[in-house]
């Protein structure tokens, strides 16, 4: 929800779902095309109908993992199935429409699947089951990533670190608007301030309950100790990212602690393993997106903070704290009312 404030500025009554809103239109144009979404044909807005389901399957996840699945299937799975069906229709009839337009305003994953669904090799059934997968895995925790780093920035930022964020944002806001300079892939430069901000944010809005694994072969986890738990094949294990994140015996007294100058991401040699910095997981189930969600939150936040003007509505005390109920990087206990204003 936004209003008209004063000074030019527009009242937005939750950054985060601005970001998420934002970021999901972006890609979606940019992957999709335009004429996606200026579909004639279709009469739901699908930015807020894919907000809704992204949502709905999140509760769902929590709700499912902690119900037995004679209630959690058909009171809370079926129904979030039956939404993501409808959409996926309402996808198929917006990338026919698409098709027939002008081809300067399809993205490259529509012109793939129009040359599959030629082929033969893929239907327009899948091609909307791929657009609901990737979208969902290539929004939402990154945009969301993008605004609790803005609002660490503005919270817990000190002023010499803002300084160099905010230069550096500069210049990566000048080079991706440029269409005379080629696109930096950021993924392979030095750590930057921005980059550390990213790095820290991520760190401590690790997913509570992340990876799924199951067990192999027997093992005992705190062997010799009174906390000793058997762990028997064929078990479920649900791995948290965040408990290592916030382990003192890992990242020392100040582990919840908003510090994006740490040695490790200042100090190539302390650079943390994949067990010790978990939000993107380990081994053959690591994140393959990570390279692309830090360049989507390094876009963002420069955007932000090079092409707009956000103030925090409420005093920076009364700014709700983090919150790790939900499936998903961590979020906040409550909405975060901002002003927004172009520069």
């Amino acid at each position: 929800k936004q209003q008209q404030a004063g000074d030019n500025s527009i009242s937005v009554d939750d950054l985060l779902n601005l970001v998420r809103l934002a970021t999901l239109r972006a890609i979606v144009v940019e992957l999709l095309g335009g004429s996606f979404l200026r579909c004639s044909i279709c009469t739901n807005n699908f930015l807020d109908e894919f907000m809704i389901l992204q949502d709905s399957i999140e509760a769902a996840t929590a709700a499912a993992a902690v119900l037995p699945a004679w209630i959690s299937v058909p009171l809370i799975l079926k129904p979030v199935e039956r939404r993501r069906k409808k959409l996926q229709k309402d996808i198929q009839e917006r990338i026919r429409w698409a098709w027939q337009q002008d081809y300067g305003e399809i993205g490259p994953w529509l012109l793939k699947f129009r040359q599959q669904c030629d082929d033969g090799s893929l239907t327009l059934e899948v091609a909307s089951e791929f657009v609901v997968g990737l979208l969902f895995a290539a929004a939402k925790n990154p945009a969301i990533a993008s605004a609790q780093t803005l609002l660490f920035l503005i919270l817990l930022g000190t002023d010499e670190h803002k300084s160099k964020v905010q230069t550096e944002a500069e210049q990566l806001a000048i080079s991706s608007h440029s269409s005379s300079q080629p696109k930096r892939d950021t993924s392979t430069m030095p750590m930057s301030a921005l980059r550390q901000s990213c790095y820290e944010t991520l760190r401590l809005t690790s997913h509570s309950i992340g990876a799924l694994r199951k067990v192999k072969e027997e093992v005992v986890l705190g062997s010799g100790t009174s906390h000793a738990y058997k762990l028997c094949p064929r078990q479920v294990v649900a791995v948290s990212h965040i408990v290592p994140s916030l382990d003192q015996r890992l990242w020392g007294e100040d582990a919840d602690k908003y510090i994006p100058s740490r040695e490790e991401w200042t100090v190539e040699r302390a650079r943390p393993d994949e067990y010790k910095f978990s939000t993107f997981s380990q081994g053959h189930h690591r994140c393959p997106g990570q390279s692309l969600a830090l360049q989507i939150m390094e876009l963002t936040i420069s955007i932000l903070l090079v092409d707009y003007e956000v103030t925090l509505q409420q005093k920076k005390e009364m700014v709700p704290g983090v919150c790790f109920e939900r499936a998903t990087i961590a979020q906040r206990k409550g909405n975060v009312p901002i002003y927004i204003r172009s520069r």
